[in-house]
């Protein structure tokens, strides 16, 4: 039994080279099987023009994800990324402390979810607190981890605007004393 139809013609040998460019001498004005006059593309020129971005020509590899993105916490701009940002520090839970290597924490939220946070990182939903002066405005601030240790973890809460007000400072134990746990029900 023979397979018929599945294999490719195998040229053996250097190509005339008439056949090898078709388009160029003597065959270029020849007429093909169905007598129509073959024809050479027209070579195009392009400008460096034609490779700028505008309304008629964009570029189609463009990320535009960030157009449709829904903004957050109403006009103001977010300027710095803060994890577990819908929820305050107090609905966090400490359930992890790894102290070997790069040191981090795992806090948990009221829907269960667990995030890792290292040294450094900005943490729970933003508090006001009064800017003072005379017009009284309010200034977002969060909680920043300061330390990681062995048992516990300190948040400070710094105002970058007025270094000389002292940051409030915040420890969250792994292990919560009983008083510590009736005080938060």
């Amino acid at each position: 039994m023979t397979a018929l139809g599945c294999e490719e013609e195998v040229v053996t040998g250097t190509p005339n080279p008439a056949q090898a460019a078709p388009g160029k001498g003597a065959d270029a004005g020849a007429e093909d099987g169905d007598g129509q006059k073959d024809t050479a593309l027209p070579l195009v020129e392009f400008s460096e023009a034609d490779f700028v971005e505008s309304e008629d020509s964009r570029d189609p590899f463009r990320d535009f994800a960030h157009l449709f993105v829904k903004k957050t916490q109403g006009d103001r701009v977010v300027q710095r990324k803060v994890k577990a940002s819908q929820f305050a520090l107090d609905e966090l839970r400490l359930v992890g402390i790894i102290t070997r290597a790069t040191r981090r924490v795992m806090l948990t939220d009221p829907t269960g979810f667990g995030w890792v946070l290292f040294t450094g990182d900005f943490v729970a939903k933003p508090e006001l607190v009064s800017a003072g002066g005379t017009d009284g405005t309010e200034v977002a601030i969060n909680w920043r981890i300061d330390r990681i240790r062995p048992k516990d973890v300190v948040f400070i809460r710094e105002d970058a605007a007025h270094p000389e007000i002292p940051p409030t400072t915040r420890v969250m134990p792994l292990f919560p004393t009983e008083d510590e746990g009736r005080s938060g029900s």
